[in-house]
This record gives C-alpha cells, sequence and structure tokens, in this order.
C-alpha cells in the first residue's frame, strides 16, 4: 500500500470544508432569505424576518398584534376568546404558521430553502 503525502490530506480537508460549507447553507438558509408573510382578513403583506419589529392587523374582531424579533415571530396578542392562536409558538421556518381562525390573521414564514427535518433526509 503506498503512503498517503501531504497533497493527498491538502485535497481530502479542501474538499471536507467545501462539504460542510455547502451542507450548511442548504440545510439552514440565512434569516436575511426568509419573510413573514401577514395575512388578514383585509390585507397581506410580506416582511422580512431578519428586521425586529411589531404589527398590528386587523380583524373581524380587532387587533392582533405580531411581533418579529431574532429571526423568529409570534402573535403576541389577540381579541379572540380562547387565545390558542398565541400558545401556537414561535415561526422561524419555512412552512411553519401560526393562526388566529375566529379573527382571520394568519402569520407564516416564506422563502429561504425550506427546511429538511431528519424524517425526510
Amino acid at each position: 500500500m503506498r503512503k498517503m503525502k501531504i497533497g493527498d490530506l491538502f485535497i481530502i480537508l479542501g474538499a471536507l470544508t467545501l462539504i460542510l460549507i455547502f451542507s450548511g447553507r442548504y440545510f439552514h438558509p440565512q434569516a436575511s432569505q426568509l419573510f413573514l408573510k401577514v395575512t388578514g382578513r383585509y390585507s397581506q403583506n410580506l416582511y422580512p424576518l431578519d428586521e425586529d419589529a411589531v404589527f398590528e392587523v386587523e380583524g373581524p374582531l380587532g387587533t392582533t398584534r405580531i411581533v418579529v424579533r431574532g429571526g423568529e415571530a409570534w402573535i403576541e396578542d389577540s381579541p379572540c376568546r380562547e387565545k390558542i392562536c398565541m400558545k401556537m409558538g414561535k415561526v422561524k421556518r419555512v412552512g411553519e404558521q401560526a393562526v388566529c381562525v375566529p379573527n382571520g390573521v394568519v402569520i407564516e414564514c416564506t422563502g429561504g430553502g425550506g427546511y429538511i427535518d431528519g424524517v425526510s433526509r
């Protein structure tokens, strides 16, 4: 068997580095590529998920307040009776949603390359 030379080692390390860089971008899209789609009964808007903000959306029951902070978004307050939408958690990956059905408000993460979980690999 031949011994591995220093040039062989550099080629292997370079290939592994490139694989790690490209797979990291594929499986974890940057927050700047992600957007928050906010749909109300009377409007639909798209906001960058990497900029902190607070939005108010009008619905038939009143105003729903949405917070965007640290690449995540959630419904902070809503005039609905059960407040289930506030318990739905934070939206941060493509396809995740939080919905206030009584007030007709939907927030959804869009853009990027999509999230790959352990099941779909």
